[in-house]
């Protein structure tokens, strides 16, 4: 009888600490509507083999390889976006300097933006929404 017991009180405590973490991040707490950040990235014949790592705030958020996409919910605000080669050998040489890029989201705005390589690194250009390049 203890082992049901057990399993059940884990359960609860499972569930009690999702509901906390969906209040904590629901957007109506923060005071408006979450915002949408769409990335894309090209085929490998217009970009490099390597995988993109997409640092949000300085923390790893993704990891793109060729031809995926990936969407983000945020909150309003301001947002710093970061492009770094993920990968072993060649991939894993940075490239020439790594910079974030700050962009602003207004509440409920959905945007839009592709992964470009220059010889400077990769940054993120704007994109026509559902535009696919």
């Amino acid at each position: 009888m203890r082992h049901p017991l057990k399993l059940l009180a884990g359960i609860l405590a499972f569930h009690a600490s999702f509901i906390c973490a969906q209040t904590i991040n629901s957007p109506g707490a923060a005071g408006g509507s979450p915002s949408v950040l769409m990335i894309t990235r090209g085929d490998t014949a217009t970009t490099s083999a390597c995988d993109v790592g997409i640092y949000l705030k300085n923390e790893l958020a993704a990891r793109l390889m060729a031809g995926e996409s990936v969407s983000f919910n945020l909150p309003p605000g301001e947002t710093t976006v970061t492009l770094r080669s993920l990968g072993a050998g060649y991939c894993s040489a940075p490239m020439a300097s790594i910079k974030s890029q700050s962009l602003l989201l207004a509440p409920g705005e959905i945007k839009q933006y592709r992964v470009v390589q220059s010889e400077q690194g990769y940054f993120l250009a704007p994109v026509d929404l559902y535009q696919d390049r």
